[in-house]
C-alpha cells in the first residue's frame, strides 16, 4: 500500500486528497453517503438517529443499487455507508461490490461490533481497498461508557469495549492499513479532558489510528441530557489535543471532525430517502430520491446551498472565517451553525475562534430574537 492508497489525510477522509480538492473547486458531489439501515447494536444515548438493535433498515436494495448507479454517472468517487450500522445490513456487501463495479471506493461507518466476527472483518477489509473502515468507540472506561450508552448491565458494556477493540485488531490482521481506520468518538462534556486525551493517545500509539472527534449537539441528540454539552474552553482543549497528537505537521481544521473539502463535497441519503447536505442536518428541503432522481435533487440543490458554493470565495465567509488561519481546511461545522442558528450559513457557534463581534454567538442570537419578538 502506497500513501495515495491511505484515506486519511487531516480527516480529508479520502485517498486522494489532491482530486478531492479539484471537486470542491468544481462544486462537484464527490462522496455520496447512504444511510444504508438505522439498525445499531451500541444503543448510544445521543444517537441523533435514535438507533436501536431492532431499528428498520431503510431504503430498499433496489433503491440503493439505483443511487450507486446514479452516483457513478455523476462521476462521483466515494460511496460512505452509514447507519446505524451498516455491517448489519443484510446485503451490506453485495452493496459495496455494486459500488467497486461502479468504480466507486466504499469507506464504512460502523459501530465496530460486527467486526469482531473474523469473517466480517475480512469481508470488511475487501469491500474497501482505497477506502476507510471508522468504529465507534468513545471511551476505554466502562463506567463512563455505561453513562453514555443504553444496555442491561454493566458486563454487557464492559464487553462492549473489548468487543469493538477485537474488531479492530481483526481488521489489522485481516490487512486494513491502520492509516485507513479511524475511530469516531462523539464528544461529550462527561468526556472531556482526560479521558476523550486518553482514547485518542491510545488508538493513535496502540494502533497507528486517528480520531474523528465529533462534537455532541443537544438540540439533535434529544434524548441525552443537555449537560453533556462541552464548554468552549473543553471544545478548544479537546481538538487542540486530537491536532497535536494525529497531525502535528498539518494545519487545523478546528473544531470540525473533518475538512471543508469532505463537507463542501459530500450529499448524504437518509433512511427515508431524504437529500442531506450533511448527515446531521436533518431537513427535506432538498427533496427525497424517492420523488426525483439524485442527479436532479443536487442539481436543484446546489442552487440553494447544498454543497456551500458560496464559501469558494473566502469574502462571503461568515462571521471572522475569512481572517481565520483555518481557513485552508475548515469553514466551520455547517450543522452547529444550522441547529443553533437556523441556518447552515451562518457563523458557526461552537467554533473556539470565533470572534463574536463579526459572527453571533448562539446566545447572542436567541437574545436578539427575544428582541425582536
Amino acid at each position: 500500500m502506497v500513501l495515495g492508497d491511505v484515506p486519511l489525510a487531516h480527516a480529508g477522509m479520502a485517498s486522494d486528497i489532491e482530486l478531492q480538492k479539484q471537486y470542491y473547486d468544481e462544486g462537484k458531489v464527490f462522496i455520496v453517503q447512504i444511510e444504508s439501515t438505522i439498525a445499531c447494536l451500541q444503543s448510544c444515548l445521543y444517537c441523533y438517529r435514535g438507533s436501536k438493535p431492532d431499528s428498520p433498515h431503510g431504503l430498499s436494495s433496489e433503491k440503493i443499487i439505483e443511487l450507486l448507479q446514479s452516483a457513478a454517472g455523476m462521476g462521483v468517487r466515494m460511496i460512505d455507508w452509514l447507519g446505524g450500522d451498516p455491517l448489519l445490513r443484510w446485503d451490506w456487501e453485495d452493496l459495496c461490490n455494486k459500488a467497486t463495479e461502479l468504480g466507486m471506493i466504499n469507506n464504512i461507518w460502523t459501530s465496530g461490533i460486527p467486526l469482531s466476527d473474523p469473517d466480517v472483518a475480512k469481508r470488511a477489509v475487501a469491500a474497501t481497498p482505497g477506502g476507510f473502515i471508522s468504529v465507534h468507540l468513545d471511551t476505554l472506561d466502562p463506567e463512563l461508557y455505561m453513562c453514555l450508552h443504553e444496555s442491561a448491565s454493566y458486563s454487557s458494556n464492559v464487553e462492549n469495549i473489548l468487543t469493538i477493540l477485537k474488531g479492530v485488531k481483526n481488521c489489522l490482521k485481516a490487512g486494513k492499513d491502520p492509516g485507513a481506520m479511524v475511530n469516531s468518538i462523539a464528544f461529550t462534556k462527561p468526556l472531556a479532558g482526560n479521558d476523550t486525551n486518553a482514547t485518542i493517545l491510545y488508538f493513535q500509539e496502540k494502533f497507528g489510528i486517528k480520531t474523528c472527534l465529533t462534537l455532541f449537539n443537544p438540540v439533535i441528540n434529544n434524548n441525552s441530557s443537555s449537560d453533556w454539552e462541552p464548554k468552549s474552553a473543553q471544545i478548544k482543549a479537546g481538538f487542540a489535543f486530537r491536532d497535536r497528537i494525529n497531525y502535528p505537521d498539518q494545519p487545523s481544521c478546528g473544531s470540525m471532525d473533518v475538512s471543508k473539502y469532505y463537507c463542501g463535497t459530500v450529499v448524504c441519503v437518509s433512511a427515508e430517502g431524504w437529500l442531506l447536505p450533511c448527515s446531521v442536518i436533518r431537513t427535506e428541503e432538498f427533496g427525497n430520491v424517492n420523488d426525483d432522481t439524485l442527479e436532479n435533487l443536487v442539481a436543484s440543490g446546489t442552487e440553494h446551498g447544498l454543497l456551500y458554493l458560496d464559501f469558494r470565495d473566502e469574502s462571503k465567509l461568515p462571521g471572522n472565517c475569512a481572517s481565520c488561519t483555518n481557513n485552508c481546511n475548515c469553514f466551520g461545522c455547517r450543522s452547529s451553525a444550522f441547529y443553533y442558528n437556523g441556518d447552515m450559513l451562518a457563523a458557526d457557534p461552537k467554533c473556539y475562534q470565533l470572534n463574536p463581534k463579526e459572527g453571533k454567538t448562539a446566545q447572542e442570537c436567541t437574545q436578539a430574537d427575544d428582541e425582536n419578538a
